[in-house]
């Protein structure tokens, strides 16, 4: 058989990146980009697809994205997506083995995944747009401040000073 001369197939090292909690600044897991259409190497996607994971009873989040649409799947293990439309209104997911699901979360809400399993948590994210460092569209909530009124005046405040910014 003859060798190829020039390869077919092309090769991107993945990034990844070690995660932590924002509050106490322990390490919580990683995220591993895939691919993204801001990496000079993907085509014909528009986004960007990550894996996360979660440390066995680890929890990752609060925090919101002003400008990315996410799609999310939890491969292995089992986690708790936890998100909130409002101060007072929550809802739970819980997903991972024995029961997949991909759910849809619209920009603007605050979410977390809570690795609510014995081993790590590998949980598939889509994203749109692809995360940028240029585009500060991600606000941090603490764990223990996510019902606090005082919180959700600066999750509006952040919301709407990034609209005006984007514009």
């Amino acid at each position: 058989m003859k060798k190829i001369k020039k390869s077919l197939v092309k090769i991107k090292p993945c990034k990844k990146v070690n995660t932590f909690d924002v509050k106490t600044k322990k390490s919580n897991g990683w995220l591993l980009e895939v691919i993204s259409d801001r990496d000079g190497f993907t085509k014909h996607l528009r986004g960007q697809v990550y894996l996360a994971v979660a440390d066995p009873g680890e929890f990752k989040g609060f925090h919101l994205h002003a400008d990315a649409d996410y799609f999310v799947t939890c491969l292995k293990g089992t986690i708790k997506h936890v998100v909130y439309k409002t101060i007072k209104e929550k809802e739970e997911i819980k997903m991972g083995d024995d029961n997949f699901k991909t759910v849809f979360l619209p920009k603007g809400y605050p979410h977390a995944f809570d690795n609510i399993g014995k081993e790590p948590a590998y949980i598939m994210v889509y994203r749109y747009p692809a995360w940028s460092p240029d585009i500060k569209e991600q606000f941090d909530i603490p764990k223990n401040q996510i019902e606090n009124p005082e919180s959700w005046k600066k999750i509006r405040a952040f919301i709407k000073d990034f609209n005006k910014r984007k514009l």
